[in-house]
């Protein structure tokens, strides 16, 4: 079970990274082909399916920007299944926002994918 959590827990942290980095291809690439992402501004408009999810973070307007993520727990559902939530501050040049991610992710050809990420804001 340690090690599903850590797995799960590195590629939360990791989405975090590449975020922050503008890279629009790797994180698509850590959504099944039918996951879905809303951001914590917008948990009512989900993009669904990872070529939308990569045209989404692709064709967004670049800023700078520091994702960190805390106080992360983990229901394993099965060994091919997760539901996660996590803390999140979002650091910006005009501005700080706090909130939460609520995940579904499965397991595909040994890589934990998200199958749904849901943020919220809080502050």
């Amino acid at each position: 079970m340690m090690e599903i959590e850590w797995a799960v827990e590195r590629q939360i942290r990791r989405f975090a990274m590449l975020n922050d980095a503008h890279d629009a291809d790797g994180l698509a690439a850590m959504f099944t082909a039918d996951g879905s992402f809303a951001r914590p501004s917008e948990p009512d408009a989900p993009v669904a399916g990872r070529e939308a999810i990569c045209a989404f973070f692709r064709d967004r307007p670049r800023r700078v920007t520091r994702h960190v993520m805390a106080n992360t727990t983990i229901d394993i559902l099965s060994d091919r299944e997760v539901r996660a939530h996590s803390y999140v501050v979002l650091y910006m040049a005009d501005k700080t926002l706090i909130g939460d991610f609520h995940d579904r992710m499965e397991l595909h050809d040994g890589v934990w994918l998200f199958a749904e990420r849901c943020g919220s804001l809080t502050f």
